[in-house]
């Protein structure tokens, strides 16, 4: 059995297993929460570099130094194993050469401790000291989840404030964000990721790293995540920088998403930039009706997830309310349904796929398998039967418009 080198300081409080730690391996030792802000460092401290010297002097771990050690991965591996990770020396951010573990209760990360190695070599006898040196943490910082939990407990109600738009004075908002220590600078947008039968809980669980890395907000909705994203470049920040930043983070949580649960699962909307924490409803909403457009055209819109993006698709919903109010239906499409029906055709599907393809025939026959000449005939037929001419563009927008209100 190892030694127990922590059995008689188990009534420790965490500045003093960060120096037990610290005489132990015989170099620095820094302790941090799960948000990477600093709890507690050794005063075995006589050699340290960069990143450890503005990680006591900020009592945050600095965010280039952050977005490094997560583009290496090393975060990766501190959420996969329960092993201390080692980490090479990384001279452009001042990171010297360090061990890490994370602190875990179960499959919940609690925080890490991170081991300086520049006084002597850590060993696989350090290794293990740190492995037992994660498990004395675990009690200390579940004193500490209790409060945490609290807090969290309170951005969220102050994320759904934002999100319905209960609260109309900026200012408010502001002192309540700031009181929070959430840090939110313009633009922001809100982001829905909806999927058909996990819980959001489950979605949350799996996007974790990336919620983390990217310090998102995020509550849950029965089957939907809801997320603000942000840029923390604040002022050299704006819409198109927001964007894109936006189309990478979606990018990889896509892809994780379609990975554990399949692509048809996964219906993805996000609203248009806002300014002010007072519009954070109007983005939910568009969100919402994004991920409302997925669900009912899947094809349709398989590459979109921005409202701005959606075009015709965003009005298709009030104009099929102003047709039921004025008890309106596409006469001519009315009959092709009907010659289909009697005559065992396809003509409905024909049309939809030449208008989804703007009129490019050859893109059509090839999409339905059909020759050329076949087309030409089948939207010859189209025309007569429902008195639509296919080369006006009104009447082919009209066609197009109402072929989509069917879905409805």
């Amino acid at each position: 059995m190892p030694h127990g080198y922590f059995d008689q300081h188990q009534h420790s409080d965490i500045n003093e297993l960060a120096d037990v730690i610290g005489e132990l391996l015989q170099n620095p030792v820094t302790i941090e929460d799960m948000d990477h802000r600093l709890l507690a460092y050794s005063s075995h401290s006589e050699s340290t570099d960069q990143a450890r010297w503005s990680t006591i002097m900020g009592r945050r771990v600095p965010e280039k130094v952050l977005t490094r050690l997560w583009k290496d991965g090393v975060f990766q591996h501190l959420f996969s194993q329960v092993d201390p990770v080692h980490i090479p020396e990384k001279v452009e951010i001042g990171l010297g050469q360090r061990v890490a573990i994370a602190i875990r209760r179960g499959s919940d990360i609690l925080g890490y401790i991170w081991a300086q190695e520049v006084n002597r070599p850590l060993t696989s006898e350090d290794d293990e000291i740190l492995r037992q040196a994660a498990k004395a943490a675990v009690p200390l910082f579940l004193q500490r989840q209790g409060k945490r939990k609290a807090e969290e407990g309170r951005r969220k109600e102050f994320l759904w404030e934002l999100l319905l738009g209960s609260h109309r004075d900026e200012s408010l908002l502001l002192q309540k964000a700031a009181k929070l220590q959430m840090e939110i600078p313009p633009p922001f947008l809100i982001s829905v990721v909806d999927i058909t039968e996990p819980q959001g809980e489950q979605l949350t669980q799996l996007l974790y790293p990336l919620l983390m890395r990217d310090k998102v907000y995020n509550v849950t909705d029965g089957s939907q995540v809801i997320l603000l994203i942000c840029s923390r470049k604040g002022g050299q920040c704006n819409d198109g920088t927001l964007l894109q930043l936006v189309d990478q983070f979606m990018e990889e949580a896509f892809s994780k998403i379609v990975d554990k649960f399949g692509e048809e699962n996964v219906f993805v909307g996000c609203g248009r930039p806002v300014q002010t924490l007072t519009d954070s409803r109007q983005s939910y909403q568009e969100a919402l009706q994004m991920v409302q457009v997925k669900r009912q055209f899947p094809r349709e819109t398989r590459h979109l997830i921005h409202y701005n993006k959606l075009g015709l698709y965003r009005m298709l919903a009030h104009m099929h309310l102003i047709n039921d109010a004025q008890g309106y239906t596409n006469e001519g499409l009315g009959k092709l349904l009907a010659y289909d029906r009697e005559n065992q055709t396809n003509l409905m599907e024909t049309l939809e796929v030449f208008l989804d393809h703007v009129g490019k025939v050859n893109v059509t026959a090839s999409q339905l398998h059909i020759h050329i000449n076949t087309l030409s005939y089948r939207l010859k037929r189209i025309e007569e039967i429902t008195g639509y001419n296919l080369d006006d563009p009104n009447d082919r927008f009209s066609l197009y418009a109402d072929l989509k209100l069917l879905k409805i």
